[in-house]
């Protein structure tokens, strides 16, 4: 696997570090992003995660959390962390779905020293659990995000945005819990499902 890691965007003081990954198998965590700045062409961005783990509650919905780790260069450490919970569960072959229908919250949280941001919304994931039930193979469809929280002099890194990608998690609810602590220690309660929409959300 060859991976180039280059910084796409700095803003008063979080960065976000994107990895192209080439030479990797189907099976990775990967998302792409499409940034939509006022007045500028759409720009791509990739992004590859260290590790991605899940944890399934008593009602058969799902929380899956990716995070990828590193020193910007400015030598913040920098972590980037994509959260889905679904709130029903597509069953490949039998469940009707589509591209345009929602069924998890998503939020994409990055953390640069003292600054971070979240850009959180709505989208469809569908995924393969194991006869063991210990590890999940799927993807994310295309996600619209806003922009939702700050944390100190972090500048609008993203004004809107679509996320969509792979992902290849181990069950390990312990890990789920402690991620999702770290979430709610720095933004506060994560996003909750308003299952009046119908559709994944328009971005303003």
């Amino acid at each position: 696997m060859v991976a180039v890691f280059r910084t796409i965007r700095r803003s008063a003081g979080l960065g976000v570090v994107a990895i192209l990954i080439s030479g990797c198998g189907p099976e990775v965590t990967r998302f792409d992003i499409i940034d939509y700045q006022a007045g500028e062409s759409p720009r791509e961005y990739f992004q590859g995660f260290d590790t991605c783990y899940y944890a399934r509650d008593a009602h058969g919905n799902y929380d899956i959390v990716a995070k990828h780790s590193m020193v910007d260069e400015a030598g913040a450490p920098t972590t980037q962390i994509l959260y889905i919970r679904t709130f029903w569960t597509s069953r490949p072959g039998r469940t009707l779905a589509e591209r345009t229908m929602i069924n998890a919250t998503v939020c994409y949280a990055i953390i640069s020293g003292r600054d971070g941001a979240t850009f959180e919304g709505g989208g469809f994931a569908s995924f393969k659990e194991n006869r063991r039930r210990d590890k999940i193979v799927g993807k994310l469809e295309l996600s619209s995000m806003s922009p939702q929280r700050r944390l100190g002099e972090a500048g609008q890194l993203f004004s809107r945005a679509e996320i969509s990608g792979t992902f290849v998690s181990t069950q390990d609810k312990m890990r789920v819990i402690d991620t999702l602590n770290e979430l709610h220690r720095l933004f506060g309660p994560l996003p909750q499902y308003d299952p009046s929409r119908q559709a994944v959300p328009a971005v303003h």
